[in-house]
């Protein structure tokens, strides 16, 4: 079913917290939990069906920080593939019946744009043009 088409008639429920879970299920304070995807991947599967099962249509992949400011171009597409591969097994095993999507989840870069920070911004339209 197209998302679009499904938004004009329908309420569309998005998942939760990612971050407060995966510290629940031992996530360090300082660690990247963008890394989880590959180090951690059934625990990233079970959170995203977690919420599938409870009714979500939409499960934003766990990238919120996924940028090159914190990781090679290497290191992020591996990350950005996991994750967006742990979303949809997720949404295979889900038990739910409702029309189910992805949606990469893209935070801020952490740094401050120009003049309040050092980021230029094109710098930063760089950052997030790598991780789309």
């Amino acid at each position: 079913m197209d998302f679009r088409n499904y938004l004009k008639e329908n309420i569309v429920i998005l998942d939760g917290g990612t971050g407060t879970v995966l510290q629940g299920k031992g996530l360090k304070s300082g660690e990247l939990p963008e890394r989880w995807n590959i180090t951690h991947p059934d625990d990233i599967v079970d959170l995203h069906k977690s919420y599938y099962d409870a009714g979500s249509n939409v499960v934003n992949t766990n990238t919120f920080g996924a940028n090159k400011l914190k990781f090679s171009s290497v290191e992020l597409e591996a990350i950005i593939r996991a994750a967006i591969e742990n979303a949809k097994k997720a949404r295979d095993l889900s038990s739910g019946t409702q029309p189910k999507w992805v949606a990469m989840d893209i935070g801020p870069t952490g740094k401050m744009l120009k003049p309040l920070g050092e980021l230029d911004f094109e710098d930063a339209v760089s950052v997030f043009s790598e991780t789309v």
